[in-house]
């Protein structure tokens, strides 16, 4: 690989419809949506049980506008998702943050906080899933 390309981590083996199958210790092969953001590779290693069934991302950035600085990167925000935890608190999202400041004016702020709703969306869509699992638990 040449080294000015950052090694990027292989895709998940999603099934056609996006849904991954991952094999269990204790509840047989379960079948669950694999999120877009998702990058961690299920199933490998020895079988898990289903509360440790997980997702994870790459560290995410998003970009402001172009600011008086240029386009300014936020984040990184790395999510972690474990829909069938018993804690039901199982979205976790670890944000990193730096020393680095910006001086902004009104208009450059506001294109900061549209870089991090852009962010906050894919903590939404993670929790809504999440609760879209469970929903479906209860039937």
């Amino acid at each position: 690989m040449s080294e000015d390309r950052p090694t990027v981590a292989p895709e998940p083996r999603r099934n056609a419809d996006g849904t991954i199958s991952v094999r269990t210790s204790d509840a047989g092969t379960v079948r669950i949506v694999c999120p877009p953001w998702c990058s961690y590779q299920h199933g490998d290693g020895a079988p898990r049980t289903k509360a440790e069934i997980a997702h994870k991302s790459e560290p995410l950035w998003a970009l402001t506008a172009p600011t008086a600085h240029g386009e300014v990167g936020v984040g990184p925000v790395h999510i972690s998702q474990h829909p069938y935890a018993p804690t039901r608190s199982a979205v976790l999202v670890v944000v990193e943050t730096d020393t680095e400041e910006f001086p902004v004016g009104p208009a450059d702020a506001r294109r900061f906080a549209v870089a991090f709703r852009a962010l906050a969306d894919l903590i939404d869509q993670a929790a809504d899933q999440v609760e879209a699992i469970r929903a479906g638990e209860d039937q």
